[in-house]
């Protein structure tokens, strides 16, 4: 009698253990890094024509819709949430009518789910009677999509202080 239910209780570990090996989730696909790569490069691509039109909404909708969302513009200390965003763009486009933005050198690297970009970027401002000023500046971001698009999470751009 022992001899059975020591082997009905065996049985019954068995049964229970690959049951729940059988639970397990499958382990999850990796992320396919070119095309991360690739959407992160298309989401810089309608940056530079949103800038280069001097259009503020059509820029901000390139950002995460959440209040978290951060812009470090290069002529203010820091802009949270879509409409600071919005506004800050809007008040450099004001200042500086006309400016042209080119990336002169960008990366994108992906991390997990997210792409960090870094790069350096030129922005040429008409000036009435005169040569354009150029504005030479360093950029970093954090894009990822959200709400089925690619969008900026924290965007940081900074012009060095002259020696």
């Amino acid at each position: 009698m022992r001899r059975v239910l020591a082997l009905v209780t065996v049985g019954a570990l068995l049964g229970f253990v690959g049951a729940c090996a059988q639970a397990a989730p499958p382990a999850p696909a990796p992320p396919d890094t070119d095309a991360m790569v690739a959407a992160a490069d298309a989401l810089d691509q309608r940056f530079l024509e949103a800038f280069n039109r001097g259009d503020a909404a059509a820029m901000a909708e390139l950002y995460w819709n959440d209040p978290s969302v951060v812009s470090f513009p290069p002529d203010s200390l820091i802009a949270r949430g879509l409409p600071a965003i919005q506004e800050a763009n809007g008040n450099f486009f004001a200042a500086m009518q006309g400016a042209a933005l080119e990336l002169t050198e960008s990366h994108q690297i992906p991390v997990g789910e997210a792409v960090i970009g870094w790069g350096l970027f030129k922005i040429t401002i008409p000036v009435p009677d005169g040569a354009p000023m150029e504005l030479v500046g360093r950029y970093t971001d954090v894009k990822a999509e959200r709400d089925g698009k690619w969008v900026y999470l924290v965007d940081h751009a900074s012009v060095p202080v002259a020696e």
